[in-house]
């Protein structure tokens, strides 16, 4: 066999056709590895989860788990191409707002994690992400706060103009409040979908989606919180359904 016989050609990715959920928790597969936890989300009536966070070492077993076990959809965001794994869907979550040359639009990461994203022949979601606070994610990914809105705004018209169907603010610092003038001009700018993440309680997530953002989403400390010492799971369950009743319930 020659060897441009054996090359070997990536699987071509396909752009998905997705919507999130009105609410998804983020939740890091290094606290939320028992599929217990996964199964009690499904019979309180969950019907999407997050998996993405710093702990990736097994996140391709735990994905195969849930999808075997549960009939939950499965989305990832990974924190890089190491992190890919067989979900339902996966996120492409470009930092418009970073330094850093991996994480940025294009940077080094992104492009790796497309990559491997192809080479698998995942279904995907490109989303135009940024930082607006002092947050563990701003260190992460070297961000720079941007220095008003009418620049933010312009930022997004950008990634509208270029295709990116979702638009997600990380509000994950307790020093700034979500702005409802600044929602209101975002959902006035293209056909976009608005996802915003903020340490939300259900009341809180609730308020969000009636200034009018499409997804909110919860970082997994919010539930890791509520983890007992010896992994009990029964009051992270318990907070998790008190947003399902507050977001997702018919």
């Amino acid at each position: 066999m020659s060897q441009k016989g054996s090359e070997h050609k990536p699987t071509r990715a396909r752009r998905a056709t997705f919507a999130f959920a009105r609410y998804l928790p983020l939740l890091d597969p290094e606290k939320f590895a028992d599929i217990a936890f996964y199964k009690g989300l499904e019979e309180i009536g969950y019907e999407q989860v997050l998996l993405g966070g710093t702990g990736a070492a097994d996140l391709a077993t735990l994905t195969r788990k849930i999808k075997r076990e549960t009939k939950l959809t499965v989305v990832l965001y990974p924190a890089g191409p190491d992190s890919v794994a067989p979900a339902d869907v996966v996120v492409m979550p470009d930092v418009m707002n970073s330094n850093s040359h991996y994480a940025r639009p294009c940077g080094s990461g992104s492009v790796a994690t497309a990559m491997n994203i192809a080479r698998h022949g995942l279904d995907y979601v490109p989303v135009a992400y940024l930082i607006m606070g002092n947050s563990t994610a701003r260190w992460y990914f070297d961000a720079y706060l941007l220095p008003s809105n009418k620049v933010l705004l312009s930022y997004i018209n950008y990634a509208a103009m270029v295709g990116y169907p979702y638009i997600a603010l990380d509000y994950e610092d307790p020093q700034i409040n979500i702005d409802p003038k600044l929602i209101r001009a975002i959902k006035q700018i293209g056909d976009l979908r608005l996802v915003i993440s903020d340490e939300f309680d259900p009341a809180g997530a609730a308020k969000a989606i009636l200034m009018g953002a499409d997804t909110v989403i919860t970082p997994s400390d919010v539930f890791e919180e509520k983890l007992g010492d010896d992994g009990d799971l029964t009051l992270a369950l318990a907070y998790a359904k008190e947003f399902h009743d507050a977001l997702l319930k018919p």
